[in-house]
């Protein structure tokens, strides 16, 4: 099938005549991401009712294969949805950013990479794009607001680590089974412990890109710096499709985890952890960019959670949380870099009041922020309610399986609380007198995170009869009937009937009688700047909290930085190996040194100045000479 070659080779091929070609490069953009699309769609249709499957060549032994069902058809498409909507918004955000052009490539590499991981049937071939998407990561967090060099450092460093180990644990799967072609049609059982190895190793690939604890640190240090149609893109959608994509495969379609309950186990503490002290990291930020990485990596502990349940149920709803989660999270990182566009800032104590300025902008906010909050009948509301779901049906198999449905619960309620400190610090509040003439961000940065705050909408609405129907459920072949009570349409219509209620009564009561006072501090009228109250400031009480604010600034000092790990590992070696190689050098000095001591001193002893001792030496030397001849 020729569609899968295109969507692999088009954006690449466009995208590099874009680079050459710079006055052409947004037509040779637009026809490379247009051109993914519609093969995209072409081969989501095919894979609801055919599996796609044909070798490339034969290497060694080992079939390197394009395989394509409806799991990988489904993830191909919104890999190409969410690209052309992260372009569109670049034509405006990163218009005359530094090195503009190879930012244009490396987006373009990192699709055709994408899709060649999906759509590869071979571990061995997936390792090979899978390798490409770093160096295109990389290459995409040079290409920052400021020097961005030490967060593509640490990223690059991070992920090629995991990405070593993971390709150890595929050696290690082909040492012990002698295929490492996917899916299996029977799945590997952990009938030893090095097919355990293996998985756990590849699983550290996975959770990489995922970004969730404890190999996410480089996601919050990307934010820092890189602009936000990068963080909406990576680690926003592109990472958490393609690090489910792979999660799904080694869980289910490879090996098959529901029979080793340890691994489960696993998966679910990571989730948990990750949840809940990612959430409690991300409400105590003070920057928009900052908090909104530690609410990826906390959402992206959900989808590894309801994996590690093996319930039906939870891993359709982990699914959909994956794609909800890349609908609000990048509509989210889209409009903060859109009041960034406008106000040059994201540091929450500096913004304020901007939703009468840029109303487009508050809508879709809102609107994700909420959805990401669980906020029903938003989408994120229904992939949350079918996790949970299957944590209480995992209530046979684990004792403790209420822990995790308490770390899931409280997860969400963090969350909202983080998300109302944004809506109030950015858009709700008072206005700084800087930003008084701040206006809405341009067309093309509104409309993509309109268009996914709709989707947000939409998903929530009508969750069964549009996404669950026609998406997920096709997508991973399971029959999981009525989930649960909860009816999306009738709640729609008394959260609409209350939401009416609650304005007539705003309308009717403060709002009809404003009244403004001034502020004393003792005794002492005090300035309109310094009397405004910040998103930040509303949230202070969170830091008298001293156990909480004792492990934020423990975090924050690196503590739980695998990286710092990592480097302190490899600086140890460093200095042990640079003292062991000096010494064993001395060393070698000082024998050569006594050597040549010992020869000069018994050289010495032969010149004795006398005549007949260097005759005796030369017939000496003679007959040694004779005997080698004769011999």
């Amino acid at each position: 099938m020729n569609e899968i070659y295109y969507v692999i080779v088009a954006p690449i091929f466009f995208g590099l005549l874009g680079f050459l070609i710079n006055r052409l490069r947004t037509e040779f953009d637009l026809v490379a991401f247009i051109l993914t699309l519609w093969y995209a769609i072409r081969i989501f249709i095919a894979t609801r009712t055919q599996i796609i499957s044909y070798n490339v060549a034969s290497i060694i032994g080992i079939d390197f294969r394009f395989y394509a069902d409806s799991l990988a058809g489904f993830i191909v498409l919104f890999n190409a949805i969410f690209a052309i909507l992260i372009w569109l918004y670049s034509l405006r955000a990163m218009s005359k950013a530094p090195r503009e052009r190879a930012y244009y490539l490396y987006v373009a590499l990192t699709l055709s990479a994408a899709n060649g991981v999906v759509l590869s049937g071979n571990l061995i071939f997936l390792l090979l794009f899978w390798n490409v998407l770093v160096f295109s990561l990389y290459g995409m967090l040079q290409v920052g607001k400021v020097y961005s060099s030490p967060a593509a450092r640490k990223a690059i460093t991070i992920i090629g680590v995991s990405d070593y180990v993971m390709m150890l644990g595929i050696v290690i799967f082909l040492v012990r089974t002698g295929n490492l072609n996917f899916p299996l049609e029977n799945t590997v059982l952990f009938t030893d412990v090095w097919l355990v190895v293996s998985y756990v190793m590849i699983l550290a690939g996975v959770l990489a890109k995922l970004g969730t604890v404890p190999l996410h640190t480089w996601i919050p240090e990307a934010s820092k710096v890189l602009p936000a149609s990068t963080l909406a893109f990576i680690p926003g959608s592109l990472d958490k499709l393609l690090g489910f994509y792979l999660l799904m495969r080694i869980s289910y379609h490879i090996f098959d985890i529901t029979k080793y309950v340890p691994l489960q186990l696993t998966l679910m503490i990571i989730g948990s952890v990750t949840i809940i002290f990612m959430a409690l990291m991300a409400l105590l930020q003070k920057d928009a960019q900052r908090l909104l990485a530690f609410s990826t990596v906390s959402q992206a502990g959900y989808m590894v959670l309801g994996v590690g349940t093996g319930i039906p149920i939870a891993i359709a709803g982990a699914l959909f949380h994956m794609l909800n989660n890349v609908f609000y999270k990048s509509a989210l990182f889209l409009s903060t870099g859109s009041v960034d566009y406008r106000t040059k800032t994201t540091d929450l104590d500096s913004l304020g009041g901007l939703g009468v300025k840029m109303p487009y902008t508050l809508f879709t906010f809102v609107v994700a922020a909420l959805a990401l909050s669980g906020v029903p009948p938003l989408n994120g509301f229904y992939s949350k309610w079918m996790i949970y779901q299957g944590i209480i049906e995992m209530s046979g198999k684990i004792d403790i399986w209420f822990v995790f449905l308490i770390c899931a619960m409280f997860g969400s309620i963090l969350t909202l609380a983080y998300s109302l400190k944004l809506i109030h610090s950015i858009f709700l509040g008072e206005r700084p007198k800087e930003l008084s003439k701040v206006r809405e961000a341009r067309f093309e940065m509104v409309v993509p995170a309109l268009v996914l705050a709709l989707g947000c909408i939409a998903f929530g609405i009508f969750a069964q009869a549009l996404p669950l129907r026609h998406l997920i459920l096709p997508s991973l072949g399971y029959d999981i009937g009525e989930a649960g009570f909860w009816s999306p349409t009738l709640a729609t219509v008394l959260i609409i009937v209350g939401i009416i209620v609650g304005v007539i009564v705003y309308l009717m009561g403060t709002a009809m009688k404003p009244r403004r006072t001034r502020v004393f501090v003792g005794g002492e009228i005090m300035e309109e700047e310094a009397a405004r109250m910040t998103g930040p400031n509303f949230y202070s009480s969170v830091n008298s909290v001293e156990m909480l604010k004792k492990t934020y600034d423990f975090g924050e000092g690196g503590a739980f930085d695998f990286y710092n790990y990592l480097r302190g590992a490899a600086g140890g070696i460093a200095i042990v190996s640079r003292d062991v190689i000096d010494r064993i050098i001395t060393s070698i000095y000082r024998i050569i040194g006594r050597i040549a001591t010992i020869v000069g001193k018994l050289t010495s002893l032969l010149h004795t100045g006398e005549l007949y001792t260097y005759v005796g030496w030369i017939f000496l030397g003679g007959i040694v000479i004779l005997l080698i001849l004769v011999f």
